[in-house]
Formats: structure tokens, sequence, C-alpha cells
């Protein structure tokens, strides 16, 4: 069929994301590749795709946990891990709680009867305590750093509005405009007017 020159029908794609992690996220929410972009200069990408991100942690998304009995109980099988990877005093501790707790609430029961070695094993390769940490750590230094420069910038401008009014309150139009233009002179005038 690569001679012809009729358009091929394709089946409209749906991608879905299902997210288990830690942070704080909405039930759903559109995820798109272009955020990922770099340099965009408000000109449209020549490719994007969108995705719909699920929450599935316990809790979240009750209308389709109803629909869905498997996907309840591997959120319901995931809390319980991460429950008891706080109270035990290791991994593989919590681990075999957790799936024993799970076998015994009939909970993926039958799955994890049948490959707890498997579930075992993929959770103890991918699960690494220290570098989890060390994420939740380096995203929350982010966050904070940009909550920092917002508030910064904030401030600054609070201070910029208030040297302003000062200034058109004393008619000192001159002054102003060279504040606008010489940012060691907004500082000096920032001072004498005892605005820090």
């Amino acid at each position: 069929m690569i001679y012809h020159e009729k358009r091929v029908r394709l089946p409209k794609p749906k991608y879905i994301v299902f997210y288990n992690g830690t942070k704080n996220q909405p039930d759903s929410m559109e995820l798109r590749l272009s955020d990922c972009f770099e340099n965009t200069d408000n000109e449209a990408p020549c490719l994007e795709c969108t995705a719909t991100m699920l929450n599935i942690n316990y809790g979240h998304n009750q209308e389709l946990m109803k629909h869905c009995r498997r996907l309840e109980e591997y959120s319901i099988f995931v809390q319980c891990v991460r429950e008891y990877i706080q109270s035990e005093p290791s991994v593989e501790d919590a681990l075999e709680k957790a799936i024993d707790t799970c076998i015994n609430q009939d909970v993926l029961a039958d799955f994890l009867k049948k490959h707890r070695a498997e579930v075992t094993n993929m959770i103890l390769t991918t699960y690494d305590k220290d570098l989890y940490e060390k994420t939740l750590k380096e995203d929350a230094r982010e966050e904070g750093r940009e909550e920092g420069l917002m508030e910064g910038r904030a401030e600054t401008r609070a201070e910029l509005n208030q040297l302003t009014i000062c200034l058109l309150n004393a008619k000192r139009y001159n002054d102003l405009e060279h504040a606008a233009k010489d940012i060691e002179y907004q500082k000096k005038l920032l001072k004498e007017f005892g605005i820090e």
C-alpha cells in the first residue's frame, strides 16, 4: 500500500499515564510533551503529544476504582507498602508484611500468591531508599528556590511601587524617570525614603 495516494485512516490514539508517585496530584490532568521543550519563543511546536494522567494513589479517582477492582487493589497494595516502609526497619521487612497483609485481606491475593518472588524482586531492585530520599530533597530544594525567587520579586515590586508613590507625592518626576533607568539610583532613593 506504500504507493497508494489515498490517505490511510488510523484509529485515534489515547495516551494514558497512571500516576502513583508520592507528590500530591489531582485525580486527573493533561500532560503535554511540549511543556518539556526548551526555548519555544511562543512558536507552536511541530510535534505535540498529550496524555491524560490519572492519579491511582489510594483515595483518588474513586469512580475509576469502583469500575476496576484490580486497579483499586493495586492502589491499596502500594499504600500498604508505603505505610510499612515508614514503620519497618528494612524495605525487605516492609514488603513481606505488606504482601502478607494484602493476601490476608484478599487484596491482589491470587496474584501475590502466584508471583510473590517476582513482586518482591521487582520492588527491591527498583526501590532505592537513599535515591528516593535524595530525589525528594532535591525536589523540595528546587521548589524552595522557586518560591524564594517569587517572594523576592514580589518584595522588589512592592518596594518599587512604594518608591514610585513617594516620588510622585513629592513631585520628583525627574528622579522617578532617572530611577527607572538606573538601578544604583533606585537603591539610593530607596535608602533615602527608608524603603528596605
